[in-house]
């Protein structure tokens, strides 16, 4: 089975890793493992018109690689594959979509992201998702 797990650098995403690795039999052996990043676009065009395409690109790279790597080295030694996708724009559109063009049989989130607005209640990303996917999510705590 393919499992999405979206991975926002935060300690829940990890844990949501972690889930996934610990009980692999859930999912009919060890799953292969897409590992969704998604970075907000720069808001400002203005912003993006100064530091040039290739300079904003970098800085999406930079920051996807910071925050997968840690996903990565606990994969590091288990049964699962694993693809790596970067991805910028909107969270909850895309995890749905990536894990739609993926043929996912489920997204696997934490309960609460980076921000400190997001970790109100369950966290905004995963209600959104939750709410919309038409692919099970499981949320770990």
């Amino acid at each position: 089975m393919k499992v999405l797990v979206a991975i926002d650098g935060s300690d829940s995403a990890l844990r949501a890793l972690r889930y996934v690795i610990e009980h692999s039999d859930m999912f009919g052996g060890a799953p292969e493992v897409i590992l969704l990043n998604v970075h907000l676009p720069i808001p400002s065009p203005r912003a993006k018109a100064v530091l040039g395409h290739e300079v904003v690109e970098q800085y999406y790279k930079d920051e996807a690689e910071e925050l997968l790597a840690p996903a990565r080295a606990l994969l590091a030694g288990t049964r699962c594959k694993s693809i790596e996708m970067p991805v910028v724009g909107q969270p909850a559109s895309e995890i749905i979509d990536a894990a739609k063009k993926h043929d996912c049989g489920m997204i696997v989130m934490g309960t609460h992201g980076r921000s400190a607005l997001g970790n109100l209640f369950m966290g905004s990303v995963a209600m959104r998702v939750i709410g919309e996917s038409p692919i099970p999510v499981l949320v770990t705590k």
